[in-house]
């Protein structure tokens, strides 16, 4: 199973079957640990923040498989990544509403709180992109140089 399905799968248990959940966004891919050996691979994840709009962002992990009985170590885990769902009304195809995550674990709060971080980061964001404002003269520059390099190639 590839990551996008796995973290279709998860937001599909958590909003059943009346919505659409497609995905918004790749947010972030961070190799921990890179595989350097054939073994078995464990891919876990769980919604991590959602406060009952339309989206939520399922964080994923996947390591090497662990003994039986045995739970995953942290220098066994090779990747984590995280992405964002959106859910959709299959006949109108417009953002419903959700289910909010509850947090009641320790563990869950943290996660909760880094989610939270990141949807507020992504709004920042969203509001100083190219298609809000023009690039400032060193963005500009940066943009040119990038160009003429490409240049090369062609």
């Amino acid at each position: 199973m590839d990551l996008d399905a796995l973290s279709g799968v998860i937001a599909y248990k958590h909003t059943g079957e009346s919505v659409t959940t497609v995905t918004a966004a790749v947010d972030r891919i961070t190799i921990n640990h890179p595989l350097k050996e054939l073994c078995d691979l464990e891919l876990s994840g769980q919604v991590t923040f959602a406060t009952g709009r339309s989206s939520m962002e399922i964080s994923i992990q996947v390591a090497k498989a662990p003994e039986k009985g045995a739970s995953v170590q942290k220098e066994d885990v090779l990747m984590t990544c995280a992405f964002t769902m959106v859910s959709l009304d299959p006949n109108t195809k417009k953002p419903v509403a959700i289910c909010p995550v509850k947090v009641e674990s320790d563990e869950e709060k943290r996660l909760f709180a880094a989610g939270e971080k990141n949807y507020k980061m992504k709004k920042a964001r969203a509001k100083t992109g190219l298609r809000k404002q023009t690039p400032n003269d060193e963005e500009s520059d940066l943009i040119h140089a990038m160009w003429l390099r490409q240049l090369d190639y062609h």
